[in-house]
């Protein structure tokens, strides 16, 4: 009997309990769904971190529209920290915006590390102010583009050959940084390379075998110096580099339209003369 009666209690107990956790559970849903005790507004610490997070997300999206964002981020961060450890003393609010305002700190420097100035030699800057910045190629893409893992410098002394006709095979190109060269086919002039101007470029366009050998010799006909690349380097360099890739091919489209010209005009000199 005695037995029973437990049983009895138990089973009494537990309709209480049942409607101890639906009123738990109704009480949960209707806070999930909506508030029911609304705080007062927090303190004005967090609403100035608000404002300067709305400022940063306003900007539109150019260099320094990106540098404002991140340094508004980070004078949001410092007073959501401060507000984090002083006020709410609460250490996962602080930890989070710490961890962010890290992240933005590390991304301001590498904007402004982005805009350093880069300098190069006086034959390298010619180039790039002539030949590339017209066509907006940065800085770092262009010393991207000349430095040792790429390209090499070569100096050539007069009568030094850069090419000569049928040995020396097409697979670079190279660029007359200062002096003069000719070109020469059977020991036949026809047309000088100056400073600024590619020495191989219609030998680089033709892109034939990699075995294929010059038509023509060039000839330092004073002391020059001139910067090459490799085919294959360039080639590597331009799965990156797409624009750049586009900027130099139109360079040496140009430089070949001008070598072409000038050969038209001692053509048509010779054909006058006799």
């Amino acid at each position: 009997m005695a037995s029973s009666g437990f049983g009895l209690r138990e089973i009494i107990k537990i309709p209480s309990v049942f409607n101890e956790n639906s009123t738990n559970n109704t009480s949960f849903t209707e806070h999930a769904v909506w508030c029911i005790d609304w705080r007062p507004s927090q303190h004005w610490m967090f609403q100035i971190a608000n404002v300067l997070f709305f400022l940063s997300y306003s900007v539109p999206t150019s260099y320094y529209g990106i540098l404002f964002m991140h340094s508004t981020l980070i004078a949001g961060f410092l007073i959501l920290i401060t507000w984090a450890w002083r006020i709410v003393c609460a250490p996962d609010l602080f930890t989070w915006n710490l961890c962010f305002l890290f992240i933005n700190i590390l991304q301001l420097i590498y904007l402004i590390y982005q805009r350093r100035p880069i300098n190069f030699n006086p034959e390298l800057e010619q180039i790039y102010r002539s030949m590339f910045k017209p066509f907006k190629i940065t800085r770092i893409q262009f010393k991207k583009l000349v430095s040792e893992q790429f390209a090499q410098i070569v100096t050539l002394h007069i009568g030094e050959a850069y090419a000569m006709q049928n040995i020396t095979k097409t697979d670079r190109l190279g660029l007359l940084m200062s002096g003069k060269a000719n070109v020469l086919q059977d020991h036949q002039l026809l047309h000088p390379i100056g400073p600024c101007e590619f020495l191989d470029s219609p030998e680089f366009e033709s892109r034939g075998s990699s075995e294929d050998k010059f038509k023509v010799s060039v000839i330092a006909a004073t002391t020059c110096r001139y910067i090459f690349w490799q085919r294959s380097a360039l080639e590597y360099l331009f799965v990156k580099e797409t624009y750049l890739a586009t900027v130099l091919a139109t360079l040496i489209a140009k430089d070949i339209t001008i070598k072409l010209y000038s050969m038209n005009n001692k053509v048509e000199q010779l054909i006058f003369l006799y």
